[in-house]
């Protein structure tokens, strides 16, 4: 996926930053029980804007992060919600939760190519 042109395509809003991982929770759980590329698009667009509300855009755009993929998608999750529950002691929980969030493609067998078209024919719709 491109990730740098995917954050370079978000924008900063007014949601504060614990709105914003609240929403991320939630996306998480939604996406957990529908298992879906419309699901994982959503988080991936809240994800995004986390991200560049947390000013890690930089850091994604030009290093990256590396998918970080479980044997089985209820360890998958369980690392994920461990990652936010322990933001507040954690400075690279971030990094860590996108390298996560990132693996869910392969967990769940999703076709990346179509998440990127689809994340991307969303966002023209959208502007």
């Amino acid at each position: 996926m491109d990730i740098k042109k995917m954050i370079e395509m978000t924008e900063k809003t007014e949601i504060g930053i614990e709105s914003l991982v609240s929403k991320v929770n939630n996306d998480f759980i939604k996406l957990y029980k529908e298992k879906n590329i419309e699901s994982y698009i959503d988080t991936l667009n809240d994800m995004l804007e986390l991200a560049v509300q947390l000013e890690f855009d930089f850091v994604l755009k030009y290093f990256g992060a590396v998918p970080i993929a479980a044997a089985h998608e209820r360890f998958q999750f369980q690392e994920i919600f461990k990652c936010l529950g322990t933001r507040k002691s954690n400075k690279d929980w971030y990094l860590h939760l996108f390298a996560l969030f990132l693996g869910i493609p392969s967990v769940f067998r999703l076709d990346s190519k179509e998440i990127e078209r689809s994340f991307f024919e969303t966002k023209k719709s959208t502007s």
